[in-house]
Protein backbone atom coordinates (compact mmCIF):
# COMPACT_ATOMS: atom_id res chain seq x y z
CA UNK A 1 0.00 0.00 0.00
CA UNK A 2 1.52 3.88 -0.48
CA UNK A 3 1.66 5.96 2.09
CA UNK A 4 -0.94 8.42 2.61
CA UNK A 5 0.62 12.46 1.41
CA UNK A 6 -1.23 15.57 2.04
CA UNK A 7 -0.17 18.52 0.87
CA UNK A 8 -1.05 21.98 1.92
CA UNK A 9 -0.59 25.54 1.93
CA UNK A 10 -0.99 28.75 3.87
CA UNK A 11 -0.31 32.17 3.82
CA UNK A 12 -0.20 34.87 6.40
CA UNK A 13 -1.37 38.52 7.08
CA UNK A 14 -3.39 39.71 4.28
CA UNK A 15 -0.97 41.34 2.41
CA UNK A 16 -2.64 43.24 -1.08
CA UNK A 17 0.64 41.04 -2.59
CA UNK A 18 -1.53 37.65 -1.83
CA UNK A 19 -3.28 38.49 -4.58
CA UNK A 20 0.09 37.74 -6.58
CA UNK A 21 0.56 34.63 -4.95
CA UNK A 22 -3.17 33.67 -5.16
CA UNK A 23 -2.56 33.28 -8.59
CA UNK A 24 0.65 31.34 -8.59
CA UNK A 25 -1.22 28.69 -6.44
CA UNK A 26 -4.30 28.63 -9.39
CA UNK A 27 -2.09 28.11 -11.93
CA UNK A 28 -0.50 25.06 -10.18
CA UNK A 29 -4.04 24.41 -9.04
CA UNK A 30 -2.66 23.78 -5.33
CA UNK A 31 -5.01 25.12 -2.71
CA UNK A 32 -4.50 27.62 0.06
CA UNK A 33 -5.31 28.97 3.19
CA UNK A 34 -4.97 32.71 3.07
CA UNK A 35 -5.03 33.55 7.04
CA UNK A 36 -5.80 37.70 6.97
CA UNK A 37 -5.42 40.32 9.78
CA UNK A 38 -8.61 42.56 8.58
CA UNK A 39 -6.75 45.60 10.41
CA UNK A 40 -3.24 44.46 10.00
CA UNK A 41 -1.11 47.42 11.50
CA UNK A 42 2.02 46.76 10.51
CA UNK A 43 1.04 47.44 7.35
CA UNK A 44 -0.43 51.01 5.91
CA UNK A 45 -4.07 50.51 4.81
CA UNK A 46 -3.21 50.81 1.19
CA UNK A 47 -1.29 47.13 1.19
CA UNK A 48 -3.95 45.51 2.99
CA UNK A 49 -6.40 43.44 1.47
CA UNK A 50 -9.82 45.37 0.49
CA UNK A 51 -13.08 43.36 1.71
CA UNK A 52 -13.93 43.22 -2.24
CA UNK A 53 -10.10 41.74 -2.12
CA UNK A 54 -10.89 39.29 0.41
CA UNK A 55 -13.94 38.29 -0.81
CA UNK A 56 -12.43 37.30 -4.57
CA UNK A 57 -10.07 35.02 -3.09
CA UNK A 58 -12.82 33.31 -0.89
CA UNK A 59 -14.03 32.67 -4.22
CA UNK A 60 -11.71 30.39 -5.18
CA UNK A 61 -9.40 30.21 -1.47
CA UNK A 62 -9.87 29.28 2.46
CA UNK A 63 -9.97 31.87 3.82
CA UNK A 64 -8.65 32.42 7.70
CA UNK A 65 -8.68 34.46 10.77
CA UNK A 66 -5.42 36.03 11.74
CA UNK A 67 -7.01 38.29 14.67
CA UNK A 68 -8.00 41.63 13.84
CA UNK A 69 -4.93 43.92 14.73
CA UNK A 70 -2.27 41.26 14.16
CA UNK A 71 -0.90 41.41 17.64
CA UNK A 72 1.36 38.97 19.66
CA UNK A 73 -1.21 37.42 21.64
CA UNK A 74 0.49 36.70 25.06
CA UNK A 75 1.74 40.95 24.75
CA UNK A 76 -2.01 42.06 25.28
CA UNK A 77 -4.46 41.89 28.35
CA UNK A 78 -6.63 38.49 28.07
CA UNK A 79 -9.70 40.68 26.98
CA UNK A 80 -7.76 42.44 24.28
CA UNK A 81 -6.60 38.56 22.94
CA UNK A 82 -10.39 37.12 22.90
CA UNK A 83 -11.17 40.76 21.50
CA UNK A 84 -8.67 39.62 18.57
CA UNK A 85 -9.48 36.12 18.43
CA UNK A 86 -13.73 36.73 18.12
CA UNK A 87 -14.01 40.22 16.07
CA UNK A 88 -11.57 39.06 13.19
CA UNK A 89 -13.89 35.75 12.96
CA UNK A 90 -17.07 38.14 12.63
CA UNK A 91 -15.59 40.94 10.82
CA UNK A 92 -14.29 38.10 8.14
CA UNK A 93 -17.42 36.18 8.44
CA UNK A 94 -19.47 39.46 7.28
CA UNK A 95 -17.29 40.00 4.74
CA UNK A 96 -17.42 36.47 3.06
CA UNK A 97 -20.74 35.11 3.75
CA UNK A 98 -19.57 32.18 5.55
CA UNK A 99 -17.85 30.34 8.32
CA UNK A 100 -14.68 30.67 8.97
CA UNK A 101 -13.31 28.19 10.94
CA UNK A 102 -9.58 28.47 10.86
CA UNK A 103 -7.49 30.34 12.54
CA UNK A 104 -3.62 31.37 12.86
CA UNK A 105 -1.42 32.77 15.88
CA UNK A 106 0.53 35.69 14.82
CA UNK A 107 4.25 34.55 15.25
CA UNK A 108 3.08 31.37 16.64
CA UNK A 109 2.92 33.28 19.70
CA UNK A 110 0.21 31.98 22.16
CA UNK A 111 -0.63 30.50 25.55
CA UNK A 112 -3.11 28.01 26.64
CA UNK A 113 -5.65 30.47 27.41
CA UNK A 114 -5.49 31.47 23.76
CA UNK A 115 -5.77 27.96 22.58
CA UNK A 116 -9.28 27.76 24.69
CA UNK A 117 -10.48 31.53 22.98
CA UNK A 118 -9.84 30.02 19.75
CA UNK A 119 -11.90 27.17 21.01
CA UNK A 120 -14.33 28.65 22.46
CA UNK A 121 -15.20 31.14 19.40
CA UNK A 122 -15.96 27.77 17.31
CA UNK A 123 -12.27 27.92 15.27
CA UNK A 124 -11.54 23.81 14.66
CA UNK A 125 -8.20 24.33 13.78
CA UNK A 126 -5.76 26.77 14.36
CA UNK A 127 -2.20 26.64 13.26
CA UNK A 128 1.55 27.25 14.98
CA UNK A 129 4.66 28.26 13.04
CA UNK A 130 6.64 25.15 14.36
CA UNK A 131 8.10 24.04 11.78
CA UNK A 132 9.53 20.11 10.38
CA UNK A 133 6.63 18.60 11.29
CA UNK A 134 4.66 16.17 8.73
CA UNK A 135 1.37 15.49 10.75
CA UNK A 136 -1.15 17.55 11.62
CA UNK A 137 -0.40 17.10 15.21
CA UNK A 138 -2.09 15.91 18.41
CA UNK A 139 -4.19 19.27 18.97
CA UNK A 140 -5.51 20.31 16.22
CA UNK A 141 -5.84 23.40 17.98
CA UNK A 142 -1.96 23.78 17.85
CA UNK A 143 -0.98 22.82 14.51
CA UNK A 144 2.70 22.42 13.14
CA UNK A 145 3.63 22.88 9.65
CA UNK A 146 6.66 21.83 7.73
CA UNK A 147 8.54 24.18 5.52
CA UNK A 148 8.48 28.47 5.42
CA UNK A 149 9.28 29.89 2.21
CA UNK A 150 11.97 31.42 3.97
CA UNK A 151 15.53 31.01 4.54
CA UNK A 152 16.32 30.40 8.03
CA UNK A 153 19.67 30.57 9.90
CA UNK A 154 18.64 28.75 12.76
CA UNK A 155 17.45 26.00 10.84
CA UNK A 156 20.47 23.87 10.17
CA UNK A 157 20.54 20.91 12.44
CA UNK A 158 17.15 19.97 10.82
CA UNK A 159 18.67 21.02 7.18
CA UNK A 160 21.67 18.46 8.38
CA UNK A 161 19.61 16.06 9.02
CA UNK A 162 17.36 16.41 5.54
CA UNK A 163 20.35 16.40 3.64
CA UNK A 164 21.37 13.15 5.45
CA UNK A 165 24.40 14.60 6.50
CA UNK A 166 25.82 15.36 3.28
CA UNK A 167 27.84 18.22 3.31
CA UNK A 168 27.05 19.46 -0.46
CA UNK A 169 23.28 18.96 0.32
CA UNK A 170 23.41 20.69 3.40
CA UNK A 171 25.08 23.49 1.93
CA UNK A 172 22.68 23.50 -0.68
CA UNK A 173 19.65 23.35 1.09
CA UNK A 174 20.69 26.16 3.76
CA UNK A 175 21.50 28.24 1.24
CA UNK A 176 18.33 28.03 -0.89
CA UNK A 177 15.09 27.59 1.25
CA UNK A 178 13.43 26.41 -2.34
CA UNK A 179 15.97 22.70 -2.86
CA UNK A 180 15.32 22.35 0.85
CA UNK A 181 11.49 22.92 0.24
CA UNK A 182 11.51 20.02 -2.05
CA UNK A 183 13.84 17.55 -0.65
CA UNK A 184 11.29 17.97 2.14
CA UNK A 185 8.71 17.02 -0.45
CA UNK A 186 10.19 14.13 -1.17
CA UNK A 187 11.13 12.64 1.65
CA UNK A 188 7.42 12.82 2.94
CA UNK A 189 6.08 11.35 -0.55
CA UNK A 190 8.47 8.35 0.45
CA UNK A 191 7.39 7.65 3.60
CA UNK A 192 4.09 9.42 3.74
CA UNK A 193 2.68 12.55 6.28
CA UNK A 194 1.12 15.88 5.32
CA UNK A 195 3.72 18.36 3.85
CA UNK A 196 2.61 21.88 4.97
CA UNK A 197 4.12 24.78 2.76
CA UNK A 198 3.46 28.34 4.17
CA UNK A 199 5.00 31.66 4.38
CA UNK A 200 3.95 35.07 3.32
CA UNK A 201 3.59 37.03 -0.01
CA UNK A 202 5.54 40.43 1.32
CA UNK A 203 8.22 38.49 2.73
CA UNK A 204 8.69 36.56 -0.48
CA UNK A 205 8.63 39.73 -2.37
CA UNK A 206 10.87 41.58 -0.50
CA UNK A 207 13.54 38.93 -0.93
CA UNK A 208 13.14 38.42 -4.67
CA UNK A 209 12.10 35.14 -4.27
CA UNK A 210 8.94 34.71 -6.36
CA UNK A 211 10.60 32.25 -8.87
CA UNK A 212 11.96 30.14 -5.93
CA UNK A 213 8.36 29.88 -5.11
CA UNK A 214 7.16 28.75 -8.23
CA UNK A 215 9.89 26.23 -8.44
CA UNK A 216 8.46 24.93 -5.48
CA UNK A 217 5.01 25.02 -6.61
CA UNK A 218 5.76 23.35 -9.95
CA UNK A 219 7.68 20.22 -7.81
CA UNK A 220 4.71 19.39 -5.39
CA UNK A 221 1.99 19.89 -7.94
CA UNK A 222 -0.24 17.17 -10.04
CA UNK A 223 0.97 14.01 -8.04
CA UNK A 224 -1.67 10.97 -8.63
CA UNK A 225 -0.81 9.79 -4.75
CA UNK A 226 -1.36 13.47 -3.33
CA UNK A 227 -4.34 14.56 -1.67
CA UNK A 228 -4.18 18.28 -1.77
CA UNK A 229 -6.40 19.87 0.64
CA UNK A 230 -7.01 23.32 2.99
CA UNK A 231 -5.81 23.63 6.07
CA UNK A 232 -9.59 23.50 7.41
CA UNK A 233 -9.80 20.21 5.46
CA UNK A 234 -7.28 18.47 7.28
Amino acid sequence: MKPKIIVTTSWDDGHILDLKLAELLARYNLPGTFYVAPEDREFEESKRLTDKQILQLSRQFEIGAHTLTHPRLPKVSDISAAHEINDSKSVLEDIIGRPITTFCYPGGAYTQTHVREVRDAGYTYARTIQRYKFAIGNNRLTAPTSIHAYRHWLDLPRIIQVAKLNPLSTLEFFRNWDSLAIAVFDQTVAKGGVYHLWGHSWEIDAAGDWNRLERVMRHIAGRDNVSYLTNGAL
